[in-house]
């Protein structure tokens, strides 16, 4: 499932845009059919305009959010374990949220193929660890 790009560099290119509210400038790393599964909010977000969407019921929830990226595992050439942590803090700048962050990302041909979140490292680099 890899690609010309490393799953490592289309990440923090991607993490980078998004950080800096720029993710439109990177859809082109996004496949049009990517598929972003969140667990703390049982939503899954299909396609760029679904990413779109997701990125602003994420910025309209929270008045601020901290997202950092603390370890990237490449599990193979496609396959990614991210973990960071997120805190977030509602309208009224009461912290709502303060948690463990854990994605597993799935890449082909250079581009974000599925993001799946998860509540451990463990889940996570076991789901990687199944055959796709």
């Amino acid at each position: 499932m890899g690609g010309s790009r490393s799953s490592r560099a289309v990440f923090s290119r991607l993490w980078e845009a998004y950080g800096h509210g720029r993710l439109d400038d990177a859809l082109h790393l996004i496949d049009p059919d990517c598929v972003l599964s969140v667990s703390v909010t049982d939503r899954t977000y299909r396609g760029h305009d679904g990413v779109r969407a997701g990125m602003v019921e994420f910025r309209r929830a929270w008045k601020s959010a901290t997202l950092t990226s603390d370890e990237v595992v490449e599990v193979d050439p496609g396959t990614i374990v991210v973990t960071g942590h997120v805190t977030a803090f509602d309208h009224s700048g009461k912290r709502i949220y303060d948690a463990p962050l854990v994605w597993m990302a799935v890449f082909s041909k250079g581009r974000l193929l599925r993001v799946t979140s998860y509540s451990t490292r463990a889940e996570a680099l076991a789901a990687a660890a199944e055959p796709r």
